[in-house]
């Protein structure tokens, strides 16, 4: 699809586009100051309309604080039947005014089509400095990997659909994570020489990495036990109930990475699992890694945590992500 658009950066004053599938466009306006722009809809994945609109909107606003910005208008965005009841509504758009106050986003508008589907998001723009835009493909060798959410909230979803009674303290963390603005972690990330960061959204922790790596021109280590997820997940992970974005996750990056096949099936289904309003994922110098998670862990990100490394494309083999466990 990406390629009916024009994504040679003709323009001189578009500095990201899609071409790298990183997470916001950029636009210089002066020569030290830019807007990034996203946008983001989908149905409901939790039965409370207010959380909803929490979730959708920190997921909407990710894209900005992975690139280094601070997002500051918004458009709501929004499908709901025809026949759909007012108070519902106003919960789902009452919800993501909070997560937009506390981001200081302001939303100016929007529009709304008739769908049998219920659908909300926003169009976001934020304001960045132009020499400090934090790309996802920019890794340097050596680079710690630090993810600083727990993964799981796609299994969470697809379980909640079929029963949900023995998952309530996973649900609960899931829906805590997805609600979580990624607004401290841009802010602390921001004092140290990152190098590459991207948030974890629908292609699963090993599609944005394979996607980081890979456009760096890099490989890398994966610490398998290293990786965080909610508690007791790995317990209620049904790998005959996966999401169609998880099968399809896996079916992809089967065919890119060669070991995966070798990685026990409940680890890849949740490596491989699409995020709802998921963490970021860093790449840093190893001496700045310790401080960073201490950072990480008294704002809130009890989970962050260091998760592999990037190496010399030459260090293995064809292998762009060697797993260790």
């Amino acid at each position: 699809m990406l390629s009916l658009f024009n994504l040679e950066n003709k323009n001189p004053n578009i500095l990201v586009d899609a071409s790298t599938r990183d997470d916001a466009a950029i636009y210089k306006i002066t020569n030290d100051t830019c807007i990034a722009l996203t946008v983001d809809f989908f149905p409901p994945n939790v039965d409370d309309p207010y959380t909803y609109g929490q979730i959708s909107a920190a997921n909407s606003m990710s894209d900005i604080y992975a690139m280094g910005g601070d997002p500051i208008i918004g458009l709501n965005i929004a499908a709901f039947p025809k026949i759909f009841p007012i108070e519902v509504i106003n919960n789902i758009l009452l919800g993501a005014k909070e997560k937009c106050d506390e981001a200081g986003l302001s939303i100016i508008g929007g529009h709304t089509i008739y769908d049998n589907e219920p659908k909300y998001g926003l169009a976001v723009i934020g304001k960045i400095n132009c020499n400090e835009i934090i790309k996802n493909n920019t890794t340097k060798s050596g680079d710690l990997l630090i993810l600083t959410k727990a993964l799981g909230t796609g299994i969470i979803t697809q379980l909640t659909k079929k029963d949900s009674s023995n998952i309530g303290s996973a649900l609960n963390e899931s829906i805590n994570s997805m609600t979580m603005l990624n607004k401290k972690a841009s802010e602390i990330i921001k004092n140290f020489p990152v190098n590459a960061c991207v948030d974890i959204t629908g292609f699963g922790l090993l599609g944005h990495l394979y996607n980081m790596i890979s456009q760096s021109n890099k490989h890398c280590e994966l610490n398998i036990n290293d990786i965080p997820i909610f508690e007791g997940l790995d317990s209620i992970v049904d790998i005959n109930n996966l999401s169609t974005g998880s099968i399809e996750n896996i079916k992809y990056l089967d065919k890119k990475l060669i070991d995966l096949k070798t990685i026990d099936s409940k680890i890849k289904s949740i490596i491989c699992d699409p995020q709802t309003s998921g963490g970021l994922l860093l790449s840093t110098p190893p001496k700045f890694a310790k401080e960073i998670i201490e950072k990480l862990n008294k704002s809130g990100h009890k989970k962050a945590s260091i998760i592999g490394s990037v190496r010399k494309k030459k260090e293995f083999e064809n292998k762009i992500i060697n797993f260790i466990n």
